[in-house]
């Protein structure tokens, strides 16, 4: 992203909107997770970059749509999500205070040029934003156990005879 935050840091502006859509991760490229989830379109981050007493800060919203396949039928699908990203903007991250709180996130500004690499901070906010088992939708039915068929698209002829062992003997009370 080209920003030019000098501004902030020396006093001239306060405030700085934001309204970008960014291409993270272009042409299907997927996440560094052990999931396949791939993000095909801009993400969009909208909000403002501001300067207070204790520093200056990123203050956003962001909104993604990711593909990935169902946890329960494996049929792909998309889904938009809207998260939040806050950070502190630091123009020397390697002279930061330890007195910082480890939980922030930290974006680090050189103030020498226009580049303000906030990707990195996307990615983390849009991995811990996913949901941790992504489904099609709530009614979604699955797969057949025995046969694999989709049961979303179709029954199956199969016969569910999972008896639990421990009540396996009353199954021959009904014979």
């Amino acid at each position: 992203m080209k920003l030019n935050l000098s501004q902030i840091f020396d006093g001239t502006i306060y405030k700085l909107d934001l309204d970008e859509r960014l291409n993270i991760h272009t042409s299907g490229s997927s996440l560094d997770t052990e999931r396949d989830i791939k993000i095909d379109k801009p993400v969009h981050i909208e909000g403002s970059i501001y300067a207070t007493e204790d520093g200056v800060y990123l203050s956003s919203n962001l909104t993604y749509e990711y593909i990935e396949n169902c946890a329960r039928c494996l049929t792909e699908f998309s889904e938009e999500i809207e998260t939040v990203l806050s950070a502190k903007i630091t123009e020397n991250a390697n002279q930061q205070n330890e007195e910082d709180d480890d939980d922030e996130v930290i974006i680090d500004y050189d103030g020498r040029s226009e580049d303000f690499k906030i990707e990195e901070a996307i990615d983390m906010a849009i991995l811990l934003s996913l949901p941790m088992k992504s489904v099609c939708g709530e009614e979604c039915e699955g797969l057949c156990a025995q046969c694999g068929q989709n049961l979303n698209t179709g029954s199956c002829d199969c016969k569910n005879e999972d008896v639990d062992i421990r009540l396996e003997k009353l199954k021959d009370l009904f014979d």
